[in-house]
């Protein structure tokens, strides 16, 4: 049980990743041949966190199709880890109250779509 556990939330964590990555990569091209600026869109690497957490939680609830709530929260706990140490190690920065409150939200979209993701793909009706 413990295997199928870590596979969805793998899951859940590559699918985060990859749609940060590419939203990344978007808003660093935006950036560079547009006219926009830098304070303008300070809420949107926060919004497609939240987006893409959410995706994920989806995809590890789908994938071990039970305690949606559970795997989404443990999917969006592992990622704010993930990124908590990369920021505390790899950039030497402290994490500010506000950062620990992204965190907390990260975690409970990726929970709720765990619980999507469970309800969507379980077969159960």
């Amino acid at each position: 049980m413990a295997r199928n556990w870590m596979t969805a939330v793998s899951y859940g964590m590559a699918a985060s990743f990859v749609i940060v990555l590419a939203s990344a990569f978007l808003l660093a091209s935006l950036l560079r041949f547009t006219s926009y600026a830098e304070t303008s869109g300070t809420v949107l690497p926060i919004i497609i966190s939240i987006v893409a957490l959410f995706i994920g939680g989806i995809f590890s609830g789908s994938r071990l199709k039970e305690r949606g709530l559970l795997i989404g929260a443990m999917t969006g706990l592992f990622y704010c880890l993930f990124s908590l140490f990369f920021q505390l190690f790899g950039l030497d920065r402290v994490p500010g109250a506000m950062q620990y409150v992204f965190y907390i939200v990260n975690i409970v979209s990726s929970a709720f779509g765990g619980v999507v993701g469970v309800n969507l793909f379980s077969g159960k009706r």
